[in-house]
């Protein structure tokens, strides 16, 4: 019975040495050293993520900033630009002339002080500005001018939006006759500007040089309907006559909405 019994313990300390030895061997040894390694703090590797998270956030805001700076830099006119374009469109589509600019910006003084007009127009110049959406004023090589656009809204086209409700103001240098008369003085002032000859004008009285006023409709495209709208359309031309065959003609339209900012009869 002993002799059995000390069997049993020889046979039991075996199969615990045979164990010992599957667990020593490579393959055994590497699952260990992977449980070792992958067992980090869950905290860390939350935090982690949530770092990266992070900073894929703030790079993909920083991306979205700079793509946004880009495409305003690009869409984006110099008023310079905006307003001499919008000078010479009006200049050629209301007026009928080409005009050579040499200084464009917003409306001001500066612009103003070089324009020859009647009481009327300076009024309906003066009232226009605080309407329109777009204001703006040119030197030109022989005169100034300045333009007022927009009442409500604006298309993008610049054609359509100066032709709608508008106010614009050119006074011209031109060579004249060395002795105006009354109509003399209109037959130049529609050669000036041959978009407004057809017109039927009545004399407006002035203390210096001559003036006129002509009142009626034009077909213009609405802005907001992309429609061809009859609008109402005011015109005074004032002419003074200067030295050395030169007199200074100018022109000031207002249509639609801006063109009861002229008080005439």
């Amino acid at each position: 019975m002993k002799i059995q019994t000390t069997l049993a313990s020889i046979f039991i300390g075996i199969c615990a040495l045979g164990l010992l030895a599957v667990s020593a061997t490579p393959t055994a040894s590497a699952a260990v050293d992977e449980q070792v390694r992958t067992r980090t703090p869950p905290g860390i590797v939350g935090t982690a993520t949530a770092i990266k998270a992070t900073a894929d956030a703030a790079a993909t805001k920083i991306k979205a900033t700079a793509t946004t700076v880009r495409a305003t830099a690009q869409s984006t006119k110099l008023p310079s630009e905006e307003a001499a374009t919008a000078i010479t469109t009006y200049a050629e589509d209301v007026l009928g002339i080409t005009v050579t600019i040499k200084k464009a910006g917003g409306f001001s003084s500066t612009f103003v002080r070089d324009q020859v007009q009647i009481p009327k127009g300076s009024s309906a110049q003066s009232a226009t500005v605080k309407l329109a959406l777009k204001n703006y004023g040119a030197v030109l090589t022989n005169g100034a001018a300045t333009l007022s656009y927009g009442s409500g809204v604006i298309s993008g086209d610049v054609s359509i939006d100066v032709q709608a409700s508008s106010l614009g103001v050119y006074s011209l240098v031109v060579s004249s006759p060395s002795a105006l008369n009354a109509d003399s003085a209109l037959a130049l002032a529609k050669a000036t500007f041959p978009g407004l000859e057809n017109l039927v004008y009545t004399t407006y009285a002035t203390t210096k040089g001559y003036a006129w006023y002509a009142k009626g409709s034009v077909t213009v495209i609405n802005p907001k309907t992309q429609k061809a709208v009859t609008t109402a359309q005011v015109v005074l031309f004032y002419i003074v006559p200067g030295a050395n065959g030169k007199a200074s003609v100018s022109a000031t339209v207002g249509r639609g909405d801006f063109a009861k900012t002229i008080k005439v009869p």
